[in-house]
């Protein structure tokens, strides 16, 4: 009996000290990250990165020409070098002389042989990694980055756009939160690694973002989104909330309209609903770092009864700043996160990249359209203009003017020449030197079935005057395709548009209702009516879908590219066959 009670002494005296052990390993764990935290504002308050893009824009078109000519040096004698005779391109006149403008398909061969293994095509020796695109066509393709190129980036753009959030909104990185999915690893045949965004990705980012949640890499999109919601439900503190693009903001405040009642539950009782399908390890992860908390679901649960107009603001009272990026197409998710969910709290879209680089960073934090100033040293900048059928000379930064519309053409250092983004881009001014841009839209994204070429913002427009014409109806989402690509799917013998929306407010919609978006578009653009007129465009089709359809749409859009999904611009004009089929299918009515 006295052996088995010094047993049990020595056996609980040991169980003490491990958890002490582990508690104060746990809380040199969050001094560390605490300190790591300070560390990075303290760095941020210096303003070295927005002094030095400062330096930069003063001397933009110097800087803009010394890259260049550096880039046309580096790779003179790649494979692609040696084909358009670098070691002859000496200054900007001759490389434009002599450079044509190129496109993606101007590169698929080298970009595959390069996946493949082979050195000293577009770059010197072998690629740091391959960067999937986030394009809209449904079709995967990717461009070679250098070891320098996330560096750069970070320096150049990430870093200056942290130090603009702490300067206009103190406090703001204190406690941060990112909503993402887990990178998805993957690698060409030779090894070579593929990566979807590569702006993003930093240890000092790292450092900053406050929310602690185990690994949820093997689970679905829902699961993960809940999760992370999760635990940035449980910080009322929380200062600044993150997501790659706009889009994928209201995907995640979609989800917490869905399942707001079993977070709140969650919060309660400590534990994660047993409907979630979570392997059981990551749910024991999980629920090892929750602990119940009834007062704080007391508070999210009276606050979600009121609605969700503002909710942001309202469930974390100490929000400064939300972040995202915003792209073509954006237009309506901007308004909706504007207007309702996020009302009352900023909406900052920070940088203008792309996988073939990184463009401008936005210095206006509290302005309502994002605009950009172009990054000197990022990448060579030429513009087309716009407002001509003729392709002239492309212009450089110093003589484009304010007020017109381009389409931006860049030269990166990673093996890409005079390569037309397909960004239609409008100069509403100059930070010193450097041009200010405004995103207007993307040229694969323009509607055109007899050369009417409606943009993709101008149609977004026209389609809000319809909808509002419609009694009680909003509209949610929406995409659209020309006829042809639906084949024998498509009704009518005359090419035409196939508009699919997802509404609030309206159950159905009456033909008289469904012709008035063709109505309104002959009234706004005369060279559709007199197609209209002549019978050589039909009329549009307008099929209604529901929300989870269009979402379903965007997941196989990011399946087809290879790419996560939290880093796809998705399509609003689909080009791609299997995406048009696929909302086809999901057609109501």
């Amino acid at each position: 009996m006295v052996h088995f009670l010094i047993i049990t002494l020595v056996l609980g005296a040991c169980a003490t000290s491990l958890l002490v052990i582990l508690w104060r390993a746990e809380r040199v764990k969050r001094w560390m990250a605490g300190l790591k935290r300070q560390w990075c504002l303290k760095a941020l308050s210096n303003n070295n990165h927005r002094k030095n893009l400062e330096h930069d824009t003063k001397n933009a078109q110097s800087i803009q020409e010394c890259l260049l000519l550096e880039a046309l040096r580096k790779h003179q004698d790649t494979e692609y070098g040696l084909k358009n005779n670098f070691k002859i391109l000496t200054d900007v006149s001759s490389f434009q002389r002599l450079h044509p403008l190129t496109q993606y398909c101007d590169y698929k061969d080298y970009v595959r042989r390069t996946s493949q293994g082979e050195e000293n095509i577009m770059m010197h020796g072998r690629p740091f990694a391959l960067v999937a695109t986030a394009g809209t066509s449904g079709n995967p393709s990717m461009v070679p980055i250098s070891a320098q190129r996330p560096n750069d980036s970070f320096q150049q753009g990430t870093a200056v756009y942290l130090e603009i959030i702490h300067s206009n909104f103190p406090g703001a990185l204190e406690k941060m939160t990112k909503f993402t999915f887990p990178p998805n690893f993957r690698h060409t045949e030779a090894g070579i690694p593929i990566i979807n965004f590569p702006f993003a990705f930093s240890n000092f980012l790292n450092n900053l973002y406050s929310s602690t949640i185990p690994d949820i890499s093997p689970m679905s999109h829902h699961e993960i989104l809940y999760i992370q919601l999760l635990f940035a439900l449980k910080e009322k503190g929380l200062s600044m909330l993150e997501a790659n693009f706009s889009w994928f903001l209201r995907y995640v405040f979609s989800v917490l309209e869905d399942s707001w009642e079993s977070l709140v539950a969650d919060i309660q009782k400590g534990r994660l609903s047993s409907e979630l399908k979570i392997p059981l390890d990551i749910r024991k992860q999980t629920e090892d770092l929750l602990v119940p908390d009834a007062v704080r679901a007391s508070e999210l649960r009276a606050q979600f009864q009121e609605g969700f107009c503002g909710i942001a603001k309202r469930v974390w009272p100490n929000l400064q700043v939300i972040v995202a990026v915003e792209t073509g197409g954006s237009d309506l998710d901007r308004q909706t996160l504007k207007d309702t969910l996020c009302k009352g709290t900023p909406l900052y879209s920070p940088i203008y990249c792309a996988a073939e680089g990184l463009c401008g960073v936005n210095l206006w934090p509290l302005e309502d359209v994002p605009q950009y100033v172009l990054i000197p040293r990022s990448a060579f900048f030429e513009f087309i203009p716009m407002d001509t059928n003729e392709l002239k000379q492309t212009l450089s930064v110093r003589d484009v003017t304010a007020g017109k519309a381009y389409e931006l053409v860049i030269t990166n250092r990673d093996g890409l020449y005079r390569y037309q983004l397909g960004d239609v881009v409008q100069v509403t001014g100059f930070h010193n030197q450097s041009p200010i841009v405004e995103f207007v839209y993307r040229k694969s994204q323009t509607l055109s079935v007899r050369g009417e070429r409606i943009s993709e913002r101008h149609f977004y427009r026209t389609l809000m005057r319809t909808v509002n014409l419609w009694p009680g109806a909003s509209l949610l989402n929406y995409c659209c395709a020309e006829s042809g690509i639906l084949g024998s799917l498509s009704g009518g013998s005359d090419p035409h548009y196939e508009v699919f929306i997802a509404l609030k407010g309206v159950r159905d919609l009456s033909e008289d209702q469904r012709y008035k978006l063709d109505q309104t578009l002959q009234e706004q653009f005369p060279l559709y009516k007199s197609f209209r007129f002549k019978g050589s465009i039909g009329p549009v089709r307008v099929h209604l879908t529901s929300p989870k359809s269009i979402l379903g749409l965007w997941e196989l859009t990011a399946k087809l590219s290879g790419t996560s999904l939290d880093c796809i611009q998705p399509p609003r004009t689909l080009r791609y066959g299997k995406l048009a089929e696929s909302i086809w299918k999901q057609v109501l009515s």
